[in-house]
């Protein structure tokens, strides 16, 4: 998790302002409240389909993080995290087409997660969907806004998206969950704990994406400073390999067939690590899972939901 953006991560970056920078960037943040929230209702396009539904991960990490859910009915992006040219340029790799994404799903306004999201959905006129306080403090001018409740649910083309609070260092951040036809995904990545609505949440999923950031002996005995590190480890910071495999060991059931690993730090985590723990929290679960782990700025896909 790097410190030099801003938008990418708040908390380190403050190491590197002023102290009228610093009050200046995070006064949107801690001011943020109390918004009306509606609920737009959206038909998909009638573009040719692939067969069956899966889940693409195009990026994730800090670097940028964006995934591709795609179905027979409908196509939902999560996060537009990389540039325009890269998304294209990755999507392509997938067999994946960006004019048949009928919504893009923003959980935060964080560079990491909405970098292209203005350019892309003006080229493939795409709305974005995303709470009053993501929306806000996102550079989407031009773009075609439909702002949601982080506790309700909205329909796109057949797709049912359920999005839900969590506890993060931004404005009004969210996950989601997108369920159709006895098939259900959630992505829940960029939360410092796992609350009981959290783990409500993520219940009855065929694919879990959960993100797993740091070792927390690594990060503890890291080059990070103090101040950061606390931050990384609070509750409105990540979700560390431990925490993954609780959230593992709480949620997984009978229905789930794979579990994900999303958003590892480069600096305070491997793949390995990650996922020997949380294996280790599937195992007590008692259940028989596929896991996967994305590399930081990795790609991986497709993963069927069936």
């Amino acid at each position: 998790m790097g410190i030099a953006d801003p938008l990418e991560d708040p908390v380190g970056s403050l190491l590197q302002m002023r102290p009228e920078e610093s009050v200046a960037f995070l006064a949107p943040v801690l001011l943020m409240k109390n918004f009306n929230q509606k609920i737009y209702w959206r038909t998909g396009r009638s573009s040719r389909r692939m067969h069956g539904a899966s889940v693409t991960i195009l990026s994730s990490g800090s670097c940028g993080n964006s995934i591709v859910f795609s179905s027979d009915g409908a196509s939902v992006m999560i996060d537009a995290g990389l540039s325009c040219r890269e998304l294209e340029r990755r999507m392509s790799m997938f067999g994946l087409d960006p004019s048949d994404v009928d919504a893009l799903l923003l959980t935060h306004e964080h560079t990491d997660h909405t970098r292209g999201a203005k350019r892309f959905c003006s080229m493939y006129d795409v709305p974005v969907y995303g709470t009053d306080g993501t929306l806000s403090l996102t550079p989407l001018e031009g773009v075609e806004l439909r702002p949601i409740s982080n506790r309700h649910a909205f329909e796109v083309g057949p797709l049912m998206v359920s999005p839900f609070p969590i506890k993060h260092l931004a404005a009004e951040p969210v996950a989601f969950s997108i369920s159709n036809d006895g098939f259900k995904l959630s992505v829940a990545s960029d939360l410092g704990c796992a609350t009981p609505k959290v783990l409500e949440a993520l219940q009855s999923s065929q694919v879990l994406m959960i993100e797993a950031n740091y070792d927390d002996e690594m990060l503890m005995n890291g080059t990070y400073p103090e101040f950061l590190k606390r931050t990384i480890r609070g509750d409105h910071g990540h979700l560390s390999n431990d925490d993954a495999a609780m959230v593992c060991s709480h949620v997984i059931s009978d229905v789930t067939k794979t579990v994900v690993l999303v958003h590892l730090s480069r600096e305070n985590n491997t793949p390995e690590k990650a996922a020997q723990t949380v294996s280790d929290g599937i195992r007590r679960n008692g259940r028989d899972v596929r896991l996967e782990v994305t590399e930081h700025g990795g790609s991986k896909g497709p993963i069927g939901l069936r």
